[in-house]
């Protein structure tokens, strides 16, 4: 099925599972899931137990009233249409050696596209639908989130959407600049419109 994309005349799949595969892809979801919750950062809060996005805009607003005056905004493209499957899967591989599950995760991703009367199976991109996919999603970017970390940033994500947060101008470009050399190095591209540094002081 193929559904419009927001504020754009595109298209873009969107998968519905069958019963069976989603029954299949939730047993899989809960089996893989705890796994990389071990690794995720605290400040990572879509797609997670226990955490909301509202959680993610408290702790916002905290740290804005703790002294940070300047905000990076960052957003992705078309971000569930461009997660490579060979990354992820290397990703997926890193932490579960299971061949069955991995080709079952696999499966999944490359899911046949029936457009008029021909098949094709993409090579990128997660699901919409998916019960695993928003999972995914999550860790795709989960290097980013230890990336800024181990370099002395405060980020704070929901799913794809995810702000900075900096004590001067300088910082906050050395931030842009370190998100910019990760996301192109991950196949992703961030929207120009969308991403940009805030001063929080006016």
């Amino acid at each position: 099925v193929y559904i419009p994309k927001r504020g754009r005349k595109e298209r873009r799949p969107l998968g519905i599972p069958t019963v069976r595969d989603r029954v299949v892809q939730a047993a899989l979801r809960q089996v893989i899931e705890p796994i990389f919750e071990l690794d995720f950062s605290d400040n990572s809060y879509g797609f997670r137990p226990g955490c909301s996005c509202k959680d993610a805009l408290r702790e916002v607003d905290r740290l804005l009233k703790g002294g940070y005056e300047y905000v990076v905004e960052a957003d992705i493209e078309d971000y569930f249409d461009s997660i490579l499957h060979d990354r992820i899967m290397e990703q997926i591989g890193e932490r579960i050696a299971d061949g069955r599950v991995l080709r079952l995760v696999e499966s999944f991703l490359k899911q046949g596209i029936l457009e008029g009367m021909r098949e094709w199976r993409p090579e990128k991109g997660t699901p919409q639908g998916g019960v695993i996919s928003p999972l995914l999603a999550n860790l795709y970017l989960d290097p980013l989130d230890h990336l800024m970390e181990a370099k002395g940033f405060m980020m704070i994500r929901y799913a794809d959407d995810f702000v900075v947060l900096c004590s001067s101008e300088k910082e906050a470009h050395r931030a842009m600049e370190q998100i910019k050399g990760w996301i192109r190095s991950v196949g992703l591209r961030l929207h120009s419109d969308k991403t940009r540094v805030a001063d929080m002081r006016k």
